[in-house]
């Protein structure tokens, strides 16, 4: 059980940070200047 207890929690992280930049990627595309410097990093990674 173990095994699968450590998978689940990897892909509940992965789908987390997917999300979470997902959610990078539209405030980024408002401009938001706090995330100015997070925008210039993410356009590097191609989603």
């Amino acid at each position: 059980m173990k095994k699968y207890r450590w998978a689940i929690l990897i892909v509940i992280a992965v789908v987390c940070v997917l999300l979470w930049l997902q959610t990078l990627n539209v405030l980024c595309d408002q401009d938001v200047q706090f995330f100015n410097g997070v925008c210039v990093i993410n356009k590097f990674i191609p989603w």
